[in-house]
């Protein structure tokens, strides 16, 4: 597996979407055409998944917070 350092979306027309990414150690972004059903999964399924991994819960101490520390 290789991981990407740039990524991104761009549509350069209605219902067209092409992912941008570019791997560590290469010059080279790889254009992908993408189609609307694939696209419709990629973020129905995947935004969900990056929410749940990427936001962690912080502890709080509610009597530290009211008493102002």
């Amino acid at each position: 597996m290789s991981i990407a350092k740039l990524a991104y979306l761009t549509s350069p027309a209605a219902g067209r979407y092409i992912l941008n990414f570019q791997l560590f150690g290469s010059d080279e972004v790889t254009v992908i055409e993408v189609g609307a059903d694939h696209m419709r999964n990629i973020l129905s399924d995947g935004v969900p998944l990056m929410l749940r991994q990427s936001f962690h819960r912080v502890p709080v101490d509610i009597n530290q917070t009211l008493n102002g520390g």
